[in-house]
C-alpha cells in the first residue's frame, strides 16, 4: 500500500469521518446483533445490508487495522441510544442518519469489501429474512 492509499481517508474533505470515531465507545458484538434484530422488523434487508458489510468488514483479517477505528466508529453510532432523528418519532426516516454515517463509511472503505464480505452480509440477510414460497 502506497502512502495516497494509507492516507486516503484522513485526506477526505468529510469532517463527520472524524466525527465518528468518538461513537466506537458504544459498540459491541452483542449490542450490534440486538440492534440488527430489533431493527430487522421495521426496516427490513435493505437497510440492514450496509451495517452487515461493515459488520463482516470490521472482521475481516484483510481489512487495515487503521481503518477498523472508523468502521467501529459507524457501527457504535448505528447502535447509539440517542439520535439527531429519532426512530420512535420518525420510523423508517429516523434512520437515515444511521444509514448516511454507515454509507459514509462503506464509501470509503469500498475497496476492502471483497467478495467474501459480501457473501456473508448476504447470507446472514438471508437468514434474517427468508423468503417465503
Amino acid at each position: 500500500m502506497n502512502r495516497k492509499e494509507n492516507n486516503e481517508i484522513e485526506e477526505t474533505g468529510f469532517e463527520e469521518v472524524y466525527e465518528i470515531r468518538k461513537y466506537g465507545t458504544y459498540y459491541s458484538e452483542n449490542r450490534f446483533w440486538k440492534k440488527v434484530v430489533k431493527l430487522g422488523k421495521k426496516v427490513g434487508a435493505v437497510l440492514l445490508h450496509p451495517a452487515l458489510l461493515l459488520f463482516y468488514l470490521l472482521e475481516a483479517k484483510t481489512t487495515p487495522l487503521q481503518y477498523k477505528a472508523y468502521i467501529i466508529g459507524a457501527l457504535g453510532y448505528f447502535i447509539f441510544p440517542f439520535d439527531f432523528i429519532p426512530e420512535s418519532v420518525l420510523p423508517v426516516i429516523g434512520f437515515t442518519d444511521d444509514i448516511a454515517v454507515i454509507n459514509l463509511v462503506i464509501s470509503l472503505l469500498k475497496k476492502y469489501i471483497s467478495e467474501d464480505v459480501r457473501f456473508k452480509a448476504d447470507a446472514k440477510i438471508a437468514e434474517l429474512f427468508p423468503e417465503k414460497d
